[in-house]
């Protein structure tokens, strides 16, 4: 019944992946950390014999090595009262983390899990000992979906070495900027001795906290308008500059890299510039209503940045664009079929001339 259980966690895991606040993350920013603090209240059980539930410290610390690649520390109480027997163990995971993008990730590490019955039910496995430590191998995968404002489903699952699995599934509500509660409940399953395993079940609640991290933005130049000289004889009027749209440029969903299709488009673009070399450029980003408002807002400025830095690349000085990021605040489309949104996943360009 167990394994059937842990089969259609990971079927909701896929599914979520497909449609997609940090219990667990999914992306990171480049030296971001994260600290987790909760507990949970796990009741074991093997062959028939149950202990009773007891509260556990439940943590973690992870950190952002790159804006895909993350470490992550865990660990969690595996302590439990007397009933047909008591468990005094505790568990600890190191897993790096691999982000497939907002809603997904890729994990795998070691899990080193002790079952220790200190002293309160001997003869349940072979063997004297009155502990079993199992140090695991383990690879899984995890997801997020935002199912409102501030408001997401999370879950994860991992199989591993020593016939070990293990799940979790939860909220999560983010409260502040970088704060998350989140509420779940895991299972996890581990062999005991050559017949038997043992399983802990039990619900949680924690506190998440993000600090630190940072991306790198190219500083958005401020282009001066010129003033007007003051003569004592009259002059002609200082010349007006005004706005002129020149393109937009398109994107697909949840990517900041153009279109293939549009590198006519960035071409023209460099080309205009190169032969109006008194303007200067606005450059507008926007996405669809999709995700939350912060990532869209992270996401045009990314899109933006990746035209600029085309420009760039091909002999238009930095200091002639000037950038802006409106996410989702500035929709070409207020159709929310799919063609209006992938018509508001674009960088406008206006020329200033």
């Amino acid at each position: 019944m167990k394994k059937k259980v842990f089969a259609v966690t990971l079927a909701v895991l896929a599914t979520a992946a497909s449609i997609g606040c940090a219990a667990p993350q999914t992306s990171w920013d480049q030296g971001e950390w994260q600290l987790d603090l909760g507990a949970w209240d796990p009741k074991a059980k093997f062959n028939g014999n149950e202990s009773d539930t007891k509260w556990n410290f439940d943590g973690g610390l992870g950190y952002g090595l790159s804006d895909k690649w993350a470490l992550e520390y865990k660990y969690r109480g595996l302590k439990t009262k007397a009933g047909d027997f008591k468990t005094d163990g505790d568990q600890n995971e190191v897993n790096l983390v691999y982000s497939l993008g907002k809603n997904w990730a890729l994990f795998g590490g070691w899990n080193r899990i002790n079952n220790d019955f200190d002293g309160s039910y001997h003869g349940i496995h072979t063997g004297s000992a009155d502990s079993v430590i199992n140090n695991v191998a383990q690879f899984g995968v995890r997801a997020k979906y935002d199912l409102a404002k501030n408001l997401a489903f999370y879950a994860e699952g991992a199989l591993g070495t020593k016939k070990t699995s293990q799940w979790d599934a939860g909220l999560a509500y983010t409260f502040a900027d970088n704060w998350d509660l989140n509420a779940g409940y895991r299972y996890v399953d581990t062999k005991l001795d050559d017949d038997n395993n043992i399983k802990y079940r039990g619900f949680l609640v924690g506190l998440s906290y993000r600090f630190g991290g940072h991306k790198k933005a190219a500083p958005a130049p401020v282009v001066e308008e010129p003033v007007a000289p003051t003569v004592a004889e009259p002059v002609a009027p200082a010349h007006v500059y005004n706005d002129y749209y020149l393109d937009s440029i398109h994107f697909d969903s949840d990517v900041d890299t153009p279109k293939a299709s549009e590198a006519g488009k960035l071409a023209n673009f460099v080309a205009v510039a190169k032969a109006h070399p008194d303007s200067t450029f606005k450059l507008v980003g926007n996405t669809d209503s999709d995700a939350s408002n912060a990532y869209n807002e992270d996401l045009s400025k990314r899109r933006v940045l990746n035209v600029a830095k085309y420009a760039n690349d091909n002999g238009v000085d930095a200091s002639r664009m000037k950038l802006n990021y409106k996410g989702e605040t500035n929709p070409a489309s207020s159709n929310a079929t799919e063609a209006g949104k992938a018509d508001n996943r674009r960088v406008d360009i206006w020329e200033h001339k």
